[in-house]
C-alpha cells in the first residue's frame, strides 16, 4: 500500500513543485484537456480579451510552463515585438521550446529558466506580463507579485490566469469533490502501472487551492504590490479567475 500523501512544508513547496512539472510535462497539456472538461481554449480567449499587448510591445510569461500563454502573447505583439517566457521547470521548458518551434513565432519567443520570486532582468523592462496556472504553486505570493510589478514599464498591465475557490458554497462543495477525486485517480493510475511516485503531481494539484486566497484577497494583494486599476473576471461558476493590474 502507498503511504498517505504529504503536503509539502513552505520550505519544500518550490523544489517539489518544480520536480512535480518536470515528472508531467510530456502530458501536462493533453491532461488539461481532460481536467477542463475542453474549456481550456476558451479560458485562453477570456484572457487573451484582458490584456492590451500591443505590435512591437515585449511581454513577458511568468511560469510559462510548455507555452499556451507564450504563444499567444506573440500573436498579439506582432510584428516586432517579442515574448520572454520563464519557469524553473527544464522539463516543462524542453516541451515549450517544441512546441514554440512548429510556429511562426519561433523567432519571436524565448523560453528560458528563471524563478517567479526572483526575476533576473531590470527594472521596467516589459510592456506587459501574464502568468497562467502557476500562482498557486510560487512559494510567496506577495514577493511574487513585488517582481512582476519591478519589471514591468509605468503603465504595463499584469494579467494572471488561474484556478479559483468559488465563493458559492454550493458550487464549492461540488468542484471539490471533482477536484480532489478526480485528479487523485490519476496519481492511483500511475502507481498501479509501476512507475515511482517520489511526487504525486496530481494529488497536489488537487490540494493546491486549499490554502489560496479567495478572489478577492488576491486582487488586495495584487493592490499592496502597487498595482493599479486592479480587478478580477469570473469563469466556469467561479472555479476560474482572471485577475488584471496595472503599473
Amino acid at each position: 500500500m502507498a503511504p498517505a500523501y504529504k503536503p509539502p512544508t513552505a520550505d519544500e513547496k518550490e523544489q517539489y513543485v518544480r520536480a512535480l512539472f518536470d515528472r508531467i510535462a510530456e502530458n501536462y497539456d493533453a491532461v488539461n484537456q481532460v481536467m477542463s472538461a475542453g474549456q481550456w481554449q476558451k479560458w485562453h480567449k477570456e484572457f487573451v480579451q484582458c490584456t492590451n499587448h500591443k505590435p512591437g510591445d515585449r511581454v513577458l510569461d511568468v511560469a510559462c510552463g510548455t507555452g499556451d500563454l507564450s504563444m499567444l502573447a506573440a500573436a498579439q505583439v506582432q510584428p516586432g515585438g517579442s515574448v520572454v517566457g520563464i519557469d524553473f521547470s527544464e522539463g516543462m521548458l524542453e516541451v515549450g521550446r517544441r512546441r514554440v518551434a512548429q510556429t511562426p513565432y519561433r523567432d519571436m519567443i524565448t523560453l528560458q529558466w528563471g524563478n517567479a520570486m526572483d526575476i533576473q532582468f531590470a527594472d521596467n523592462s516589459f510592456d506587459g506580463a501574464s502568468m497562467g496556472w502557476a500562482m498557486r504553486n510560487v512559494k510567496e505570493i506577495p514577493k511574487t507579485l513585488s517582481e512582476i510589478y519591478r519589471v514591468l514599464k509605468p503603465g504595463a498591465r499584469f494579467v494572471c490566469l488561474e484556478a479559483a475557490k468559488p465563493y458559492s458554497s454550493l458550487v464549492r462543495l461540488g468542484f471539490f469533490l471533482y477536484w480532489k477525486t478526480f485528479l487523485p485517480l490519476i496519481d492511483w493510475w500511475v502507481m498501479k502501472s509501476g512507475r515511482q511516485a517520489v511526487v504525486r503531481p496530481y494529488t497536489y494539484l488537487s490540494r493546491s487551492l486549499d490554502s489560496y486566497p479567495m478572489p478577492d484577497k488576491l486582487e488586495t494583494m495584487f493592490q499592496q504590490a502597487g498595482f493599479r486599476d486592479t480587478g478580477y473576471k469570473l469563469l466556469m461558476m467561479g472555479t476560474v479567475a482572471i485577475h488584471y493590474g496595472t503599473k
